[in-house]
Parts: C-alpha cells; structure tokens; sequence
C-alpha cells in the first residue's frame, strides 16, 4: 500500500477560476485595518488575497505554484488590486520581523510557521488561521494526518498571541459540505 500520492498545484491550478474567500476570513475582514499589509500563506489562486486587497489592504500572496501566482497576478491587474504576488517554498521562505499587519494562513498546516507568524506580526497584527481537524479523516478520508489539527491544537499555536475569537468543531465548508475546522482570530499585543 503506497501513501498519499504528490499533488501537481501548477496542474491543479492551471485555467481554474479564484474562487470566493474562506467563510471564516470573510466573517473577520472588518476587523482588519484598512490600508495595512497582509501576507497571504500557500495562497493558491488568490481568493483570501483577494478578499483582503478588496477590503482595503496590501497583499503579498505566497505560494508555491507558478501557475496560481500567474493567476493571481493576471486577477489583481484586472481588478487594480494591490497584491504582489510571491512563488516561494514555504519551507525556506524568510519572514521578516515585525513586517505585517495580517498574516492569513487558510487551509494549510505547517507547525513550524506559527513562531515565524508571531514574529512576523506587526504589534497589534492580527493572525488568522483555519484549517482541518482530525476529525475531517472519517467524513473525508484520505487525509494526510500530518495535515490534521489535535483539538485544541491551533489555539497552542498561537503562542503569546492573544485569541480574540476561537473556533473548534463541524462547520459548513465552501462547497456545503459538511467539514471539521479550527478557526482562530489572535492578536499580537501592542508595545508598551
């Protein structure tokens, strides 16, 4: 029996529309600071940076397929949007101190980003995170369990930032599906 078989994101991206903003990023937008930068994680075709430019911010979308960040590039020229559009390995890709508003990290899980995040913030910056839990493995298997949040996992994550809004348990996914989430708004503290 093999394991989980690589994915071709230029593939899985090529000719394929943004796509609307995560539900839970949508549900926060007006918390965020209009004409702040953002950094949009493994940002694929765009729809979260999209959403965070059309609220007002400056977007650095990251991600690893050419073919989404083409995609991105072409969407926000269109739309006069400010996003800068970055292909980068996120495993090698240097987050510099204290140089974001908003980090949005959707639907991507690598344990070792959260104390770049936090560093990364901004005082006052605003993390938002969602992914699947464990528990998404049984209604919508296979699942990498690497990629698979414990319960109450994303929350420790979050190191010294404090949580302003926390979710954990069966939602409604784009698609009405049926998925298991954490969700997560925290805040780095402001200098005194």
């Amino acid at each position: 029996m093999s394991g989980p078989q690589p994915v071709d994101w230029d593939e899985r991206h090529r000719g394929q529309p943004p796509g609307e903003a995560e539900p839970f990023l949508a549900a926060m937008l007006a918390r965020l600071p209009r004409g702040g930068v953002a950094l949009d994680i493994a940002a694929g075709r765009g729809r979260n940076a999209l959403a965070l430019a059309r609220a007002g911010m400056r977007v650095v979308a990251v991600d690893r397929s050419k073919e989404a960040m083409r995609s991105v590039a072409a969407t926000a020229r269109t739309a006069r949007l400010a996003i800068w559009p970055m292909v980068a390995n996120l495993d090698s890709f240097h987050l510099k101190d204290e140089s974001f508003d908003v980090i949005v990290n959707i639907n991507f899980l690598d344990r070792a980003l959260f104390p770049k995040f936090v560093r990364a913030l901004r005082p006052g910056g605003i993390l938002i995170a969602a992914t699947f839990l464990v528990d998404q493995a049984a209604i919508n298997p296979p699942h990498d369990p690497r990629f698979l949040l414990g319960h109450g996992e994303l929350r420790a994550l979050a190191g010294e930032l404090e949580i302003e809004e926390y979710r954990e348990g069966l939602t409604a996914s784009l698609g009405g599906q049926p998925a298991f989430r954490a969700s997560m708004v925290a805040r780095r503290r402001k200098s005194a």
